[in-house]
């Protein structure tokens, strides 16, 4: 069974015990209600007929005085102590009456009765008779259009209760079908996104707000990642199936080399090794940064929290001169701490990519700006190099992309065009923001924009 008939069937199953249960207990009700009024009615008579016996009894016969208390659809009865009973007191349509069992009752008692299928209220009241005798009055009326009544409420409930049950069953289907249908959607969505291998998404009513529309904008979001995850790795089998080719080539051609000339010539086997050696360096490093960048940020493993600046920058301003014996200088507008919210290894791991590029682009020294302005701090990496064209400036983030390929190996630069690509990734993971400027033949400035919590001042050089 389908969650949609499961859905209907239960919810519909609910709303007709629901109202059956409750036009079933204002009858009940009901019906006790007109039941005990009719008793009480029926008691107020009788009391009304001893009150009349008592002051009547001298002036006129008992009997005659009992013919005319007589009920028009009911019985009046006396019964002695001895059990015997005078003659009863009926009208034509209340003969079966007289043939009810009787015995004598010495208080008063009230109940309901059924003779051929009608109701009747019989109620015993104890009488002194004008001899001195204690007798039983009994008087039995009928309560058939009370019954009446109930026999229209009767066929009144039951009539509301099959049309109420038009409109819940209606509306149980509804709300079936409302409950079902995202359901449908994301099994048929799940389904296309199978058939077609492409994803897809729940098209989602923007003015509903409950759970379904909660579970759809996960799975929505779900899809989202699992097509950015799909995209990264297509973009890495690509990538590396692509970019690796080179350095492979380039090794296998001298390994190739080696074999044939390298023992005879000595020249060719050092020219031979340094240039695997690169090569094998150029892809170690490609490889890390394709793995890093097939990464989802959250994956990355991203720990926010206060970082001295100031520290970190001039720890990795020497660790980058003695590693690549460049002159790198750093200076800062204050002289104490500057604290930044930031990644301390994501952050170290952005200042080397840039370093790295400003080694890899310029000759002269390097420099290293830590700036404070309002409530976010800056760390300027200022090279004197070659510079970027103007028109490639807004291209050097993208992956694989090198500025001016024979003018940057001319001069010795080498890389894989993934390092800005990876530095804006962390930057974004972290909270950073990373700037470029850059003027051909002047030099290019990289700038990392972090937010900062306690504000510092002047200038002076760390290292």
């Amino acid at each position: 069974m389908s969650l949609r008939s499961k859905i209907y069937g239960y919810s519909s199953v609910l709303f007709a015990a629901l109202l059956i249960a409750v036009n079933l207990s204002v009858y009940l009700v009901f019906e006790r209600i007109s039941i005990n009024n009719e008793i009480r009615r029926v008691e107020a008579e009788a009391d009304s007929i001893v009150t009349g016996v008592r002051q009547s009894a001298d002036s006129i016969p008992p009997d005659d005085l009992l013919r005319a208390y007589a009920p028009v659809n009911g019985m009046l009865r006396i019964v002695h102590e001895d059990g015997s009973s005078s003659p009863v007191t009926t009208t034509g349509t209340s003969e079966p009456l007289s043939k009810l069992p009787y015995h004598y009752e010495n208080k008063t008692k009230s109940e309901y009765i059924q003779v051929d299928r009608v109701g009747y209220v019989r109620v015993s009241m104890p009488l002194i008779w004008p001899d001195g005798d204690v007798v039983n009055l009994q008087v039995t009326q009928s309560v058939a259009e009370t019954e009446g009544g109930l026999a229209t409420l009767r066929t009144v409930l039951v009539i509301v209760t099959i049309v109420a049950l038009i409109p819940a069953v209606v509306s149980s289907r509804i709300l079936a079908n409302r409950m079902a249908r995202p359901i449908h959607q994301m099994t048929r969505t799940m389904g296309d996104i199978q058939a077609s291998g492409q994803f897809k998404r729940l098209p989602l009513e923007q003015k509903s707000k409950d759970e379904l529309h909660t579970m759809g904008q996960q799975f929505n979001r779900m899809i989202e990642l699992l097509e950015s995850n799909f995209e990264r790795q297509e973009r890495f089998v690509s990538d590396a199936s692509h970019e690796l080719k080179t350095p492979l080539t380039i090794i296998e051609s001298y390994a190739s080399l080696l074999k044939r000339r390298g023992k005879e010539r000595p020249e060719v086997f050092d020219e031979a090794v340094d240039a695997i050696l690169s090569e094998s360096v150029r892809m170690r490093e490609m490889t890390e940064q394709l793995l890093l960048l097939a990464k989802q940020p959250e994956q990355w493993s991203v720990q926010l929290e206060p970082v001295d600046i100031a520290e970190l920058a001039a720890a990795s301003t020497r660790a980058f001169r003695e590693a690549y014996h460049r002159e790198v200088r750093c200076y800062s507008d204050t002289s104490g701490s500057i604290w930044a919210i930031s990644d301390e290894s994501k952050l170290k791991q952005m200042m080397f990519i840039l370093l790295d590029n400003a080694r890899k682009y310029s000759e002269d020294a390097i420099e290293v700006r830590l700036e404070t302005r309002g409530e976010s701090c800056r760390i300027r990496i200022v090279d004197k190099g070659i510079g970027i064209r103007e028109e490639e400036l807004a291209k050097v983030f993208d992956r694989f992309y090198q500025v001016d390929v024979s003018r940057t190996r001319s001069r010795g630069a080498s890389g894989s065009g993934l390092g800005l690509s990876l530095a804006k990734e962390l930057a974004g993971a972290v909270g950073a923001q990373i700037e470029l400027t850059s003027t051909e033949g002047v030099g290019t400035e990289a700038c990392i924009i972090l937010p900062r919590s306690v504000s510092n001042s002047p200038d002076r050089p760390l290292s």
